[in-house]
């Protein structure tokens, strides 16, 4: 065979780069984290929150996900999704920074 030219080289990077990206945001991939999420936050919060943290997956748009959360849980589920956000994929990881934006949005919202 012949031996890999820098453009190879380059392009290859480029395609396993935006392969690793796009998986990093498959809707399994994300059922799996917001899973991993709602059950840590359960074994974290109070006894008496226990009910009131649940994730649902849209059953039409994969990639969207009802978060039931109470107000009193929202710190707990912020401090699960910092502590999981440094194991997830980097698409993963922005995807919940994201989530992790619009609690905060949403919990503003409240003290206004």
């Amino acid at each position: 065979m012949y031996p890999e030219t820098p453009i190879d080289h380059a392009s290859g990077k480029i395609v396993s780069g935006v392969k690793n990206l796009r998986e990093g945001l498959d809707p399994d991939i994300l059922a799996y984290w917001y899973k991993r999420i709602e059950d840590r936050s359960r074994e974290i919060v109070p006894p008496h929150l226990k009910d009131k943290v649940q994730f649902e997956q849209d059953r039409i748009l994969w990639m969207k996900f009802k978060m039931d959360v109470s107000k009193r849980a929202v710190p707990y589920v912020m401090q699960v999704i910092e502590e999981y956000i440094p194991i997830m994929p980097y698409s993963t990881g922005l995807y919940f920074r994201k989530v992790q934006e619009i609690l905060t949005d949403e919990m503003n919202k409240e003290l206004r």
